[in-house]
């Protein structure tokens, strides 16, 4: 009867949430709830602000323009955020079978590339807005 009691405590203990087992899942565990809700919150805002600058006839204005390019990029991240918080909780939060290892060596990378795409795209627009002036 003992022996079960500590099998038990063992194995809640394996799988605590921990820094090393893996960043993602860390940092979901504990902060992607709120994440998900401000950026639920920040896309609604923003959509909301847009809709008055659409009303007002100034939705083609440069303010009008970032407003709708922060709600959808608000939008996305709260969708993208939601589906992978949803994942962990139906695992269970179980560990990865990935290394943590693996989890160091891809964020950094999907950082670069994804600022490498928004400044391509800044930069092609800027050069073309240029040009017509």
């Amino acid at each position: 009867m003992r022996q079960s009691e500590d099998e038990q405590n063992d194995e809640s203990w394996e799988d605590e949430i921990k820094r090393e087992d893996g960043l993602v899942r860390y940092w979901m565990f504990f902060n992607g709830d709120q994440v998900r809700l401000f950026s639920a919150l920040a896309a609604a805002f923003f959509g909301v602000l847009w809709c008055f600058l659409y009303v007002f006839g100034a939705a083609q204005s440069i303010s009008g323009i970032i407003l709708l390019v922060l709600a959808a990029i608000s939008f996305l991240a709260w969708r993208l955020l939601d589906e992978q918080v949803r994942r962990y909780e139906q695992s269970g939060w179980k560990k990865d079978r990935r290394s943590p290892q693996r989890d160091k060596i891809e964020i950094p990378i999907a950082v670069f590339l994804w600022l490498f795409i928004l400044f391509s795209i800044i930069s092609t627009i800027l050069s073309r807005w240029h040009h017509g002036h």
